[in-house]
Order: structure tokens, then C-alpha cells, then sequence
């Protein structure tokens, strides 16, 4: 080693020392242990721990979801409801509207697609006629790839729906979508091809034209949405009318009548009777009252009346809680899926559009465990156990009416505990606001999960 060399090492080691010196400073002051906790000012932030975990576990149990799926359309994709309304599409492209409940025709249309395609009361056509004119344009395709186009347009759905109305940022906002694709019922509307997505879509829509004030587009997206899929719904126009916001409904029902003769005019007198023994036929199969209290009851007085009780104290607590259209309108959702009659193992997956509504006004600490419980709730469908989600949809509509005490006996530890409860430090809530009044329609929801 030269004498330059030497000096030149000298410095270096002197530097080095200074650096362990800047070093030794920062981690007795805090600095470093703050940086690699996410609480530097740099604007690089670690997520928490329970956020990663989260994200890593949704993004594992969807992407096992998608493979599923992936499997399925490459072994069978003659075998899911995608079918029906395809068929029925076919039908009344070549045969007329009128015929595309007749269920010899919609045999005889099946039979070609092999014995996984027969027509019987747990798979025939029995939804509303939108669905085969939505349909329509993909008959133009191999029905392979017509499915194919469809699970992608749900896709798309599902997310314009995320996007309108799912609150939080970065991260936390990801996860909450890949939580909804990872829900098993969730899963099952796209292994089956159904349309759920198409209603959260519509009801997210809906949500965001009634948040604005737009009381004409709000009623005739949710007319249409109504037509599509009435069993996941039918409550929220009234919950929506007994808290005083008529305005919408006003629309929801003109437009409705329009779709209505439509309809008519579509079917005429021989397709209403098709449709109509379509679903006597449908009737004795215990598969569309899956996740209905005649689960546990059977079809009877008991199962009637236990579901008119909820819908009675979901329209209940909607009024009283009326000055909160956020708990109205979940309200609404959370009290047709409780009370209704006919229900499948995939249409719980609606209720993550008032999910993600209600987390968007700050809910309260048991708010967010209920809604944690239904996660597994709606797992536990894919066991056939669909017990723990009619608990759970029940509870959910006692918790909501509960949510404005529960925030605020929750105010002063939100004060002294800002990051336990999700509050940001210095930031003021925005409540949900209530249907009219000066400004409201500039009023921008908070959107901190």
C-alpha cells in the first residue's frame, strides 16, 4: 500500500466514523426506527402489518378463485347459467321474444351443447327478459367465447362499481376489491355467469347519482337495475320513499312502467303464460331458496314470517335512521337479502356494495367486526352451510340501525386513540349527508377505511 493510499484510507475511515456518528444520532433520536415504520415525512410509508397480511390473503384466496375458473372454462364451459340466457337469446333472435321461456324450445336449443346442458327446475330460464336482450349480441360468438366476453364485462362491472364507490386509497382501497373477488359467492357469479355484477354496478350508480342530487338518472338506473335482478333489491325504493327522498323513486317507477310495457309488448300473451309456467316449474327445487330462512324452516308460515319481520324492521330502522341516506340505502340492500324467498348461494355477494358504503362514513369499531364476520360468513356458503350468513344479515341490519350510538360513544377514544380506531390525526369526519339541504350536493364523502 502507497503513502497516498494510506492517507486516502485514513479519510475514508474518518468519514466512516463521522457517518456512524450521523448514524448512532439517528437511532437514539427515533429517526430510523420512524422510517422503517412507515412514519416519515419522506411520503414513502410501509403499510401495517395487518393491511399487508390482508392484502397478501385476499390476493391468494382470488387468484385461487381465478384458476378455479380458468379450469372450469376450459373442462366445462357448457355448465353454468350463462347457458340459459344465452339460449334464450338465441330463442328470441330466431324464434321471437315471445318464446324464450317456452321450455321445449329451450331444450331442444340445449341439447346441443351435450348432457351437461339439460334443461330442468334447478337450471331453466325464469329471469326477467333484459337479461337475453343484454344477451343477445353474444350469440353472435361460439358460446365459448360469449362466456368468455361475459366474465370479462363482469369483470369490468365489478370494478366501475369499486371505483364509484369503494372508499380508502392505495393499499387499503386494492384490498377491498380483492376481497369482494375472493368472497366465495362472489366467485360462484362468475363460474356461473350470472349478472350480480351488473346489479352492484347498477346500485353503485345508482349511489353515486343520489349522492349528487340527480334524482331523474338515480331512478332510472335503479329502475333498470330492478329489472335485471329484483331479488337483491326490492326493498330499497321503498326504504328509499318512507325517508321522505320521493324524487328518485318518482323516476324509478316512470321508468319502470316503461320497461314494464315493454316487456308485455315483447312477450304478448303467449310469453307471459311460458314465463309463468317457467316458474311453477322452477318452484319445487330447493336450490333457489339456498340462503333463505326456508333453509332452516322449510316453506311455510314460520319462514314467512321470520322473513316479513325483517323487512319490517329494516323499513323501520331506515326511517328512523333517515337522516343518514348511507344507512338507508344499506338499509335497503341488507333487508330484501334477509327477507327474501328466492336467493341463491351467489347473490349475497350484493352486499359488498353496502359494505363498502358504510365504510366510507368511518363506521364504528363493532361496525367494522361485523362486517369482518361476514367475510367468513359468506366462505362458510361454499361448505353448503349458508346458516352463519342469515345470522349474519340479520345481525347487520340491528347493527346498522345501531351505528350512529355505537359512533358516538366511540368520539372520545377517537380523540385519544386516532390511530386504534382509524381515524387520521387532525382530520375532522365527514358524516354521510342527508338527502337535501344547501350545499349538499358539493359535499365530497370521506373516504378513509
Amino acid at each position: 500500500m502507497t503513502a497516498g493510499s494510506g492517507r486516502l484510507c485514513s479519510r475514508d475511515n474518518v468519514a466512516l466514523a463521522g457517518n456512524y456518528d450521523h448514524i448512532l444520532a439517528a437511532v437514539s433520536t427515533g429517526t430510523i426506527r420512524r422510517r422503517l415504520m412507515g412514519s416519515g415525512s419522506s411520503g414513502h410509508q410501509l403499510p401495517p402489518l395487518w393491511l399487508s397480511c390482508a392484502a397478501l390473503t385476499a390476493a391468494i384466496t382470488a387468484g385461487f378463485g381465478i384458476q378455479r375458473w380458468i379450469d372450469h372454462f376450459v373442462n366445462a364451459p357448457y355448465a353454468e347459467d350463462f347457458r340459459l340466457g344465452y339460449v334464450a337469446a338465441e330463442i328470441g333472435l330466431s324464434r321471437g321474444w315471445s318464446h324464450i321461456y317456452d321450455l321445449d324450445l329451450q331444450r331442444q336449443l340445449a341439447a346441443g351443447f351435450g348432457p351437461v346442458a339439460v334443461i330442468t327446475p334447478d337450471h331453466n330460464n325464469v329471469t326477467p327478459p333484459i337479461l337475453a336482450w343484454l344477451m343477445a349480441p353474444l350469440t353472435l360468438f361460439p358460446l365459448q367465447t360469449g362466456y368468455l366476453i361475459w366474465t370479462l364485462v363482469s369483470l369490468a362491472a365489478l370494478v366501475a362499481a369499486w371505483w364509484l364507490v369503494c372508499p380508502g386509497k392505495g393499499l387499503a382501497r386494492v384490498t377491498l376489491l380483492l376481497i369482494a373477488i375472493a368472497l366465495y359467492p362472489m366467485h360462484y357469479t362468475f363460474w356461473l355467469g350470472q349478472s350480480g355484477t351488473l346489479s352492484i354496478a347498477g346500485l353503485a350508480l345508482t349511489w353515486w347519482f343520489l349522492m349528487r342530487e340527480r334524482w331523474g338518472a338515480a331512478g332510472a338506473v335503479l329502475a333498470v337495475t330492478m329489472f335485471l335482478k329484483p331479488q337483491v333489491l326490492l326493498l330499497l325504493p321503498v326504504a328509499l320513499l318512507i325517508t321522505g327522498r320521493w324524487k328518485p323513486v318518482l323516476c324509478c317507477a316512470l321508468v319502470g312502467a316503461v320497461l314494464a310495457v315493454i316487456t308485455v309488448v315483447s312477450l304478448g300473451l303467449y310469453g307471459i303464460d311460458a314465463w309463468s309456467r317457467s316458474i311453477a316449474y322452477t318452484a319445487p327445487s330447493p336450490i333457489h331458496t339456498a340462503v333463505t330462512f326456508a333453509y332452516l324452516f322449510g316453506r311455510g308460515p314460520v319462514a314467512t314470517a321470520v322473513e316479513v319481520a325483517l323487512a319490517a324492521i329494516a323499513l323501520a330502522l331506515a326511517w328512523y335512521r333517515r337522516d343518514r341516506l348511507d344507512l338507508v340505502f344499506a338499509l335497503g340492500i341488507v333487508g330484501t337479502t334477509a327477507s327474501a324467498f328466492y336467493f341463491h348461494e351467489y347473490e349475497p355477494a350484493v352486499l359488498i356494495l353496502p359494505a363498502w358504503i358504510v365504510l366510507g362514513s368511518r363506521p364504528s369499531v363493532p361496525q367494522r367486526v361485523w362486517l369482518l364476520l361476514g367475510i367468513a360468513a359468506a366462505q362458510f356458503i361454499a361448505l353448503g352451510l349458508p346458516i352463519p350468513m342469515l345470522v349474519w344479515e340479520a345481525g347487520w341490519i340491528g347493527w346498522l340501525g345501531l351505528e350512529p350510538w355505537l359512533a358516538r360513544r366511540e368520539l372520545p377514544l377517537r380523540a385519544a386513540a386516532p390511530q386504534l380506531l382509524g381515524a387520521d390525526s387532525g382530520r375532522t369526519p365527514v358524516q354521510p349527508r342527508e338527502f337535501s339541504g344547501a350545499g349538499a350536493g358539493t359535499r365530497t364523502p370521506d373516504h378513509s377505511v
